[in-house]
């Protein structure tokens, strides 16, 4: 398949993305588990997609979105992978995970060392008003 022709920009309907910043990488568990995980993707390897656990920070690495009910912002442990909750009606299944001061590891690694349990939340979410 032949490649296709290049076009020229329109100047006049172009504009300039945003510089990130290192907030911009903050996980919010209101977006749906498919737009975490394209921002997750897309902010490697800066600002990188953190959250907070247990009063730390949370890098992660990977995780893919998946078609569960879990509330937002909270741990479902489903297998050995844990599931975080997002809107609307979704899941992000954490697949790779670095807490601050230690080595990134696997969600597996991650579940074995720290125990999270059902019901215990990550990053800050606010009340729906």
């Amino acid at each position: 398949m032949a490649p296709s022709p290049a076009l020229h920009q329109n100047h006049e309907q172009a504009t300039l993305a945003p510089i990130l910043k290192k907030e911009d990488g903050e996980i919010d568990f209101h977006r749906s588990a498919t737009e975490i995980w394209n921002r997750l993707r897309g902010f490697q390897p800066w600002p990188g997609a953190f959250t907070r656990f247990r009063g730390k920070n949370l890098h992660v690495w990977s995780g893919r979105p998946v078609e569960v009910e879990v509330p937002m912002g909270t741990i479902q442990m489903a297998g050995h992978l844990p599931m975080v909750g997002c809107s609307p009606g979704t899941a992000l299944e954490l697949i790779e995970v670095q807490i601050e001061g230690k080595k990134r590891m696997s969600a597996q690694d991650f579940v074995n060392g720290y125990r999270p349990s059902d019901g215990e939340t990550l990053g800050s979410v606010p009340s729906e008003d």
